[in-house]
């Protein structure tokens, strides 16, 4: 077995690099959600009653916030075991401390990655990162403000036309709107991956614009299954931002596309 060559780190060198990075992230990861599990977010020591010791934390903050927000007062919501609240507080909790500690690991696997990048690579990989979070933030703002508010407000419509009593499960509201949360912020971030496929040449612009209905008809179809919204309301907010996402990437494309093609084929160019 031949030794590295000097100043080159061995195959072991690198593992043991990759531990010690992902140790700092999960210790990370721990500190952030038992934050958002324990630490008060205001304690009124004037009023503080040593028989009833909970206080409002970011995890419920943002639990008691879900409900403010998208259902309506006469709304009621049962747990469906004794254990689901609790399920719900530490999976918010897991949920709000990875988020917080996101920024970390992406700091910690980019330090991983760059010393084996080039300048340009390393530029790229900075940009992909910013462009992801800024696409993945508008579709979880736009799911917050509008798509699960819209969703509700006509899912208890139908309700209230029933003459039904609005009662659901408590945690199966907050699987529904984590799903669609989640779901809003990655599908914006799709025009990201047409524009890599198109830039690793595995894609053509031109068969993105032949196959445009094709393509926005079965989004559409993604969508209204996501969604458990009857109407077309949410579908259209949601799917309209989304293709004029995907008209700017296709654009954009076209360009490295034209690039690419005048280096392989200077002559073409001239």
């Amino acid at each position: 077995m031949t030794e590295p060559e000097s100043g080159e780190m061995s195959f072991w060198d690198h593992l043991t690099e990759l531990l010690q990075r992902l140790k700092k992230v999960l210790y990370v990861f721990i500190v952030t959600i038992l934050i958002v599990m324990v630490v008060p977010l205001s304690v009124d020591l004037a009023n503080l009653d040593p028989s009833n010791f909970f206080y409002q934390t970011l995890a419920s903050t943002v639990i008691n916030d879900f409900q403010s927000r998208f259902l309506p007062q006469e709304t009621i919501l049962i747990p469906f075991s004794f254990y689901a609240p609790l399920e719900i507080y530490i999976f918010i909790s897991v949920i709000i401390g990875a988020v917080i500690g996101l920024p970390v690991a992406a700091y910690q696997i980019y330090g991983f990655l760059s010393p084996a990048l080039h300048a340009h690579e390393r530029k790229f990989a900075l940009q992909f990162t910013f462009v992801f979070i800024m696409l993945f933030s508008f579709g979880f703002a736009l799911g917050y403000f509008y798509i699960v508010p819209l969703t509700f407000q006509t899912m208890l419509t139908f309700t209230s036309l029933l003459e039904l009593t609005p009662t659901y499960y408590f945690s199966e509201f907050f699987s529904m709107v984590g799903m669609i949360l989640l779901v809003s912020g990655l599908l914006f971030t799709f025009p990201i991956y047409i524009y890599l496929l198109v830039k690793a040449q595995l894609l053509k612009t031109q068969q993105l614009t032949q196959n445009r209905k094709y393509m926005y008809g079965g989004l559409l179809i993604l969508i209204a299954v996501v969604d458990p919204d009857p109407s077309l309301v949410t579908e259209l907010v949601t799917f309209i931002p989304i293709v004029v996402l995907m008209e700017l990437s296709i654009l954009i494309s076209k360009r490295i596309e034209k690039q690419a093609n005048s280096v392989e084929n200077p002559d073409t160019t001239k």
